[in-house]
Order: structure tokens, then sequence, then C-alpha cells
């Protein structure tokens, strides 16, 4: 599986292949409450780390290595 993680990537399309996620997502404080329209799951990488104060790159980084892991 070829999986192409960018700043553009929404939450809700890494979820969607693998939703073992939802725990790193959480630990966040992304958990997709709220109004539909207004989900943090529809939030981009770039979103998310703006938002919560991290390195973009760090991110991909860590969301890359999780997947993986997932996938051995």
């Amino acid at each position: 599986m070829d999986i192409k993680i960018s700043p553009q990537t929404k939450v809700y399309e890494l979820l969607q292949q693998f939703p073992e996620l939802i725990y790193f997502f959480s630990d966040l404080g992304i958990c997709g409450c709220g109004f539909p329209w207004e989900s943090d799951y529809f939030w981009t990488l770039e979103e998310v780390a703006n938002r919560k104060n991290i390195e973009l790159e760090k991110l991909i980084s860590e969301l890359e290595k999780k997947i993986l892991e997932l996938m051995d």
C-alpha cells in the first residue's frame, strides 16, 4: 500500500485507511467531537500542527512511522 502524506492530507483520510491512528490523534486532543461541519477530523495536517503548536515536519514524520508499524 502506497500512502502519501502531505500538509494538505486531512485527518479523516488517514483514519479511513488506518483506523488505529485514532489513538494517535486522540492523544493530540483530536476526537471528531462537535458539529459535523466543524469536526477536527476535517482539519488538514497543517491545521493540526498550527492549532496544536506542533512542528509540521515532526507530525508528518511521526504519522509515517506509526503507519509503517501498522503495515508490518
